[in-house]
């Protein structure tokens, strides 16, 4: 071979290489599980009071605080998310009731809870610690679809659910997530997101995915989902593409029931007690 045909084929196979390279970065960036030690022991284990034991929701609030609430009372606590200690309660209503309370999501000053049956509530004046008066949406959603995780999309207006039973009559095979338009006040009769359970349990090895808490990575765009049952997070992209699927350690999470992403990236995973107080766990990004 001449020297010119060598200096030819080292260049293709170095362009080749590079390319590959700039591949894999590209493909490692996009995937935001890189940057977290899901199963890691110190990650950060705050016990929470017995109110929370069952806690179920969970969601941003500022710098120092996350909201959540149980799934059996209409009573949301803001939390010290340093310490796990309640610093103020809301009664959502001018009594206590009691509803199968499933996920919780801010938006601006309007506060939204969801009901396992799709029932949406709806609290303005989150600011004001108003809560008197509220607005009840049915969402479309029903029971059997057993609604469990809800937050807000800023991109499409939208609020998204989660759902952990049956997805819809023609998606069999797949777990759904559902997008209610903020603006027109109607649920996209398409889900947003179809979550192929044979693919998690091909590639992934997990089996029985059921969400419980979706959340919105700040920095990627893409979307974290948690499901209590086989203990698993996923994540996928905003047109639907699984990136990622991890088992959590049952050691570290016995139940975990909701979730959310801090504005530095810190993830939050919210564990009902199963018989012992409920605790968040914080895991920082690497």
């Amino acid at each position: 071979m001449s020297k010119k045909l060598k200096l030819n084929s080292l260049k293709i196979t170095l362009l080749v290489f590079i390319v590959l390279m700039l591949s894999n970065c590209q493909e490692k960036g996009s995937n935001e599980f890189y940057n977290y030690n899901l199963n890691k022991r110190n990650n950060i284990k705050i016990k929470l009071p017995e109110e929370l034991s069952e806690i179920s929701g969970l969601a941003y609030l500022d710098s120092d605080h996350i909201i959540a609430h149980n799934d059996e009372e209409g009573i949301v606590y803001k939390i010290k998310r340093t310490s796990g200690e309640v610093v103020n309660k809301f009664v959502l209503g001018d009594k206590v009731f009691k509803k199968d309370f499933e996920g919780i999501a801010l938006v601006e000053d309007t506060l939204y809870l969801v009901t396992s049956n799709g029932v949406l509530y709806k609290y303005p004046g989150f600011a004001a610690n108003n809560f008197t008066e509220f607005e009840k949406i049915k969402t479309g959603l029903k029971t059997e679809n057993n609604v469990e995780g809800l937050c807000y999309d800023e991109d499409t207006q939208s609020l998204l659910l989660a759902c952990k039973d049956k997805p819809g009559k023609v998606y069999k095979g797949n777990k759904a997530v559902y997008s209610f338009n903020l603006e027109n006040m109607m649920l996209e009769t398409k889900p947003r997101f179809l979550i192929s359970l044979r693919k998690l349990r091909d590639k992934y090895d997990i089996k029985d995915f059921s969400p419980s808490g979706i959340e919105i990575h700040p920095t990627s765009g893409n979307f974290f989902i948690i499901s209590a049952n086989n203990n698993s997070l996923i994540e996928i992209t905003p047109d639907g593409k699984i990136l990622a699927a991890v088992k959590l350690y049952k050691k570290y999470h016995k139940q975990p029931e909701g979730i959310t992403i801090l504005p530095d990236g810190s993830l939050i995973i919210a564990d009902e007690g199963n018989g012992s107080k409920g605790y968040i766990t914080i895991i920082n990004q690497n």
